[in-house]
């Protein structure tokens, strides 16, 4: 083959190939993304978060709450007429006795008209610890010894500032601390009255037992020779046991 011809044939074969080429290149060659595709690649600013602040109370208006005083229990003072804390027991309470004989201050003497709904003739002086024991044991050992029909009692000693007995040379008496009473009759109220030396039955013996323990010393007739016609009654601590005759 001639030399011209062989270039002229090469020269075409490149030419058209360059062309095919130049036809292909779209096909190989990346396409541009388009911008919607691009921006969904990109991230995103993000949101500025809204700024989160309380919320404002509601407009309540503040009301002053005021608590009532809680009532307040009387205070119960003695009852009108009563004394040593008692109202059964009426008297009036009365200085102190004072003496210069140890066993003849009383510090809380009171006189006598009236215990448990029982007169005392005549009023006793006594101090507050044997006016409650008469109280008690009137209600609990004589009134049901009676039946519940002693009205009167006839007291023959209270307080006195006197030997033991009333024999000289003895150690004072309890009776100069207001600690004993002695009792010689019981009245009902029918008008009939119980005296220790002349009546002393099964039921002043009941109504004697039953003080026991409510006073710590007891006499009668039968005891000491000294008290055969009343009964000894007194709260005094001798050291030992109550003795109950």
């Amino acid at each position: 083959m001639r030399a011209d011809l062989r270039s002229a044939l090469v020269a075409l074969i490149l030419s058209s190939g360059l062309a095919q080429a130049e036809a292909d290149l779209p096909k190989v060659r990346p396409m541009p993304r388009p911008q919607a595709e691009l921006a969904a690649m990109h991230p995103q600013p993000r949101p500025q978060p809204a700024l989160i602040r309380p919320m404002p109370r509601p407009d309540v208006s503040v009301q002053t709450v005021v608590l009532a005083p809680k009532a307040q229990k009387p205070v119960s003072g003695p009852t009108k007429g009563a004394v040593c804390q008692r109202a059964d027991i009426k008297g009036k309470m009365l200085p102190p006795i004072v003496s210069r004989n140890q066993g003849c201050n009383v510090a809380d003497p009171v006189l006598l008209s009236e215990v448990a709904g029982v007169r005392l003739l005549p009023p006793a002086t006594v101090n507050c610890e044997e006016a409650r024991a008469l109280s008690t044991w009137i209600r609990a050992g004589l009134q049901p010894a009676f039946g519940n029909a002693i009205v009167r009692l006839n007291v023959v000693d209270s307080y006195a500032c006197r030997p033991r007995n009333n024999v000289p040379g003895n150690p004072v008496s309890v009776h100069g601390l207001g600690q004993a009473i002695d009792i010689a009759g019981f009245v009902t109220a029918s008008g009939q009255t119980y005296t220790v030396a002349s009546n002393y039955n099964s039921q002043i013996r009941a109504a004697e037992r039953a003080g026991c323990g409510t006073f710590h010393t007891i006499l009668g007739p039968g005891s000491d020779g000294y008290h055969e016609n009343h009964i000894h009654f007194d709260v005094a601590h001798h050291g030992g046991s109550d003795y109950c005759h």
